[in-house]
């Protein structure tokens, strides 16, 4: 389902993490995303991009992500949003880890919203 306004991004993001759904999330996204990751390693691709989600659903057993503030002028949406979610470690455990993201997401030429820029600790 795409986003019809910015602040949908957050609530589609969530619903795919949870649902494990790397395709569904990739859809949020512009062809060609660039970030940085939970350690703050930049990446640059679809590929690239892919990786990182695979990784989050697989470990990911919560996730929420919600709006903190949305910026918007003409078809460019400035976003902040709290997060955390529950992880299971690779000896069986599960850790909490959380922050604030900072996103830059686009108006589409059917009139959706999907991401350009996203970093998961812009404001930790």
């Amino acid at each position: 389902m795409p986003a019809r306004e910015p602040t949908e991004l957050h609530r589609l993001v969530t619903a795919g993490v949870n649902a494990h759904d790397v395709n569904a999330l990739m859809e949020l996204y512009e062809p060609d995303p660039a970030g940085r990751n939970l350690a703050g390693q930049a990446y640059h691709g679809a590929d690239s991009l892919r990786q990182l989600l695979d990784g989050l659903v697989s470990a990911a057993q919560e996730f929420e992500l919600s709006t903190r503030n949305v910026l918007v002028t003409d078809d460019v949406a400035l976003m902040s949003g709290d997060w955390y979610a529950v992880l299971a470690t690779p000896e069986g455990a599960t850790s909490r880890i959380e922050g604030t993201a900072a996103e830059v997401a686009r108006r589409q030429p059917d009139g959706t919203w999907r991401f350009l820029i996203g970093d998961p600790t812009f404001i930790n």
